[in-house]
């Protein structure tokens, strides 16, 4: 059994996975969550591909295009801090693109 719960920063930080994507070609999956980072996993190894550096801001959904060359990802305010946290003025949301690379999302021949 497999199953997604959050993203773990350093030390006990704990953050929600908000979304997740099915590569189309290679079945593996990206998760985008709470502390801002996606990262690329193996569903049949259960293993991590690719970690990408977090960016400041939670990153609440994803969408790779038909194709699988194209990660789109949303960096916005999540509500995961409440609302005493959000401030419209200084919370900007914004629409990214991640050129995909086979290496970061293609599954890695299992070791016998």
């Amino acid at each position: 059994n497999f199953t997604f719960k959050c993203h773990r920063g350093d030390g006990n930080h704990i953050y929600s996975v908000n979304d997740i994507a099915f590569h189309p070609q290679h079945g593996t999956f990206a998760t985008v969550g709470s502390d801002g980072a996606y990262n690329f996993w193996d569903k049949d190894t259960k293993q991590r591909l690719k970690a990408m550096q977090a960016s400041s801001m939670p990153v609440p959904c994803c969408s790779f295009n038909n194709n699988g060359s194209i990660l789109a990802y949303a960096a916005s305010y999540d509500w995961s801090r409440g609302s005493s946290e959000y401030n419209p003025s200084t919370m900007q949301n914004y629409i990214l693109l991640h050129a995909v690379q086979d290496g970061e999302v293609k599954s890695k021949p299992r070791k016998k």
